[in-house]
């Protein structure tokens, strides 16, 4: 099973090989590659050190620790090369989702596909692009509940002098109007503009500091025995996180840009037309459709709502199940 399992990471590598190569390059020259040096030396000088104190002090037990060391220090280059190409093999299949779905779908009014971007860089600009549609409806929810308030105070007063006065407040169903707004502001911009913000930070933080910080605290952990184990989910988690991660949002993301478009929103105007936020009746299909050239409207808010909540918990799902299958096969070969 574990001449098997080396069997299969080599082949992966060896597929991955002929792809990508600036990736790849990267990851060897650039500090990630030094930091990931530094730890397989460290290592060699831990195994060399039990070597040398079993063989001096006639201990079978520094020889014995010192070749089991060895042997994970092996496993590990191996894992190590298995990673980059792992790295490689994920630019091919960003080519190859590119290549199928981007260039089928068209120009997306964001703009963040070019054929020469990483599935981590377009995930990112996506996520900004939510982010700023987020921002944008947040600040006129805002605008639009304090005004909707400020208009609902406003009254005109009549006196009859020495007899009475009448006052009377004509706008404050506008009170009704602003407590609206407040609702949605709440309860669902806010909580989707903070969990787009998250995902943008934590994709920023994959592309920026994964490979570099991660991967060699993984390593580092293999040394020791019994640390081993946590090493190997840290080495899945790398995996995910640089890999399975950038992928499932490209997609989350795009979708967000695929949907949103003007026929989109007609087809379902009739349900996302509201008559308090659209200012307008939305009894029938075609005044409904209005609500279309609403920036404001239910239907900009929705938007939100799958990107938000539904695909990064779906994500998470993707990454938990991979990261479980990678850390069991990492723990037969030790």
């Amino acid at each position: 099973m574990r001449m098997f399992l080396l069997l299969l990471l080599a082949f992966g590598a060896a597929f991955a090989a002929g792809s990508c190569s600036a990736d790849a390059t990267g990851i060897v020259l650039s500090q990630e590659g030094t930091n990931i040096m530094l730890v397989l030396m460290l290592t060699v000088f831990v195994i060399a050190a039990a070597y040398v104190a079993g063989t001096v002090i006639t201990n079978a037990n520094y020889i014995v620790f010192a070749k089991d060391e060895a042997y994970h220090l092996g496993f590990s280059l191996l894992m190590l090369v298995g990673f980059s190409g792992t790295v490689l093999l994920s630019c091919g299949i960003g080519n190859m989702f590119y290549d199928s779905v981007f260039e089928n779908i068209g120009d997306l009014p964001a703009g963040c596909y070019t054929p020469d971007s990483s599935m981590n860089s377009t995930a990112i600009c996506y996520a900004g692009v939510v982010q700023n549609d987020a921002q944008r409806l947040a600040e006129s929810y805002v605008k639009n509940n304090i005004k909707n308030v400020m208009d609902s105070t406003w009254s005109f007063s009549i006196q009859w002098p020495l007899i009475n006065t009448y006052t009377s407040s004509a706008q404050a169903y506008k009170k009704i109007i602003a407590n609206q707004y407040d609702m949605v502001f709440n309860s669902f911009i806010v909580p989707a503009l903070v969990s787009v913000s998250m995902q943008k930070l934590l994709l920023e933080f994959v592309n920026s500091s994964m490979i570099e910080w991660i991967l060699p605290a993984a390593f580092i952990l293999r040394i020791f025995i019994p640390t081993r184990q946590m090493g190997n989910i840290l080495i899945a988690l790398a995996l995910g996180l640089y890999v399975i991660v950038p992928f499932m949002y490209v997609f989350s993301f795009a979708m967000y840009d695929a949907i949103g478009t003007q026929a989109d929103c007609e087809d379902f105007a009739l349900a996302a037309c509201d008559p308090v936020m659209d200012s307008y009746d939305c009894g029938s299909a075609s005044s409904a459709k209005t609500t279309c050239d609403n920036p404001d409207s239910f239907w900009n808010v929705s938007r939100l709502l799958p990107v938000a909540f539904f695909l990064p918990n779906l994500t998470i799902v993707v990454l938990i199940t991979f990261l479980g299958a990678v850390h069991k096969g990492l723990k037969v070969v030790g």
